[in-house]
């Protein structure tokens, strides 16, 4: 290629990155970003499978209780897309009506405007123009008649056309009605149709969550797989810095450590167990706040959900990463509202308040983890 040329095409395109410099920066971000996901995904994919060769995942009950909880989750999630697709229908519906009443009385006057007109018309006789030619003797005031008559005609002919045109309109917007009453119909047989599956799924677990606690009824059993389940936490955990490291995809650190003490709290409700409390020998590395099931938990701040899975002795967890090694956990959730990759800003929703991975009641457990050492959470949530 000519030097001259050359140097054109080379002016050319940094000119162009100048001029656009945000939309090039963003691309080829978008293009890294992609890749990272995917990668993030595949990792994460890799270590739910080792982490099920562990010490007694393979039990069957465990195995029961996964399969529930995740099923419940499901349900769950679906019986709540249902029921925001059931509130569109009927504001769609309620929509509907109030388009509709203005449509009905508008023809309702247009209607007796019409019958009066016709009534005068059938007075008049059935051929007034020629009644018109024969009672009237002055040429120039049949004239007048005839034209005057012609344009009561008119008139009356354009008023029926436009009745006939908003019946139409009426019988279109009726027929919407109809179709938006059936589809609230449809949806809410499917949402009665789900939450029969959820109750019998709920039911199923009941009778899992009974033959795993007549298994660990012996102390050192229980204290056990509790510390088995610390070690599985443990080890997603550093599975996960190790994958965010490789790939950086973490958040802002310095706008999470910032806010010490005054993030917003992920769900509603009393704290029943606090950080660093001791059950069975086992130290509590989060909180638990109770809440009924099916109550939203939220992020507590900007990031990147890095897990979103079923975890022994968790249920169906959700990870955050906040970047500079800030992490928040929630746990025993009954169902998972966001993929591994997704951004979420402070206050969106992530999953729903439950009992799973064996809790026998409802609420949420939630930890922050910095560098992977546990922390007292109640210290970076806004007192209240």
């Amino acid at each position: 290629m000519p030097i001259k040329l050359r140097t054109a095409v080379i002016v050319s395109l940094v000119s162009t990155l100048l001029l656009l410099p945000g939309q090039a920066l963003y691309a080829v971000q978008e293009k890294a970003t992609e890749k990272e996901i995917v990668s993030l995904r595949k990792s994460i994919a890799k270590l739910t499978q080792t982490l099920g060769a562990l010490e007694g995942e393979r039990s069957s009950v465990q195995q029961a209780l996964r399969r529930t909880d995740k099923n419940i989750g499901e349900l769950a999630r679906e019986i709540l897309r249902l029921n925001t697709q059931l509130k569109g229908a009927e504001q769609r519906l309620a929509k509907l009506e109030q388009q509709k009443k203005p449509l009905l009385a508008g023809l309702q006057k247009q209607a007796a405007g019409l019958e009066q007109q016709l009534r005068q018309q059938y007075k008049a006789g059935h051929q007034p123009r020629l009644q018109l030619l024969l009672n009237q003797r002055d040429p120039e005031q049949v004239s007048r008649m005839l034209h005057y008559y012609d344009r009561i005609n008119k008139t009356l002919s354009e008023r029926l056309e436009s009745f006939r045109q908003g019946l139409e309109q009426l019988d279109r917007a009726e027929q919407e009605i109809r179709s938006a009453q059936q589809d609230i119909f449809d949806r809410r047989d499917l949402l009665k149709a789900r939450s029969d599956d959820l109750e019998s799924v709920r039911q199923e677990r009941r009778v899992v969550l009974s033959k795993l606690e007549s298994r660990l009824n012996d102390g050192g059993q229980q204290l056990k797989s509790m510390q088995a389940d610390q070690r599985r936490l443990e080890k997603l955990l550093a599975q996960i810095r190790e994958s965010i490291e490789k790939i950086s995809i973490g958040g802002d650190e310095r706008s999470f450590k910032e806010l010490k003490g005054k993030l917003p709290w992920p769900a509603q409700g009393r704290v029943s167990r606090r950080f660093g409390s001791q059950r069975d020998g086992i130290r509590y590395e989060g909180i638990l706040v109770e809440q009924k099931a099916g109550q939203p938990v939220r992020a507590i701040h900007h990031g990147r959900v890095v897990f979103s899975d079923w975890l022994r002795g968790y249920g169906l967890l959700t990870i955050v990463d906040h970047g500079g090694g800030y992490m928040s956990l929630y746990g025993h959730n009954e169902s998972l509202l966001r993929e591994v990759g997704e951004w979420v800003s402070a206050g969106d929703q992530l999953a729903t308040v439950g009992n799973s991975g064996g809790s026998n009641h409802s609420g949420l457990y939630f930890a922050v983890r910095y560098k992977g050492n546990s922390t007292d959470p109640l210290k970076w949530l806004a007192r209240r």
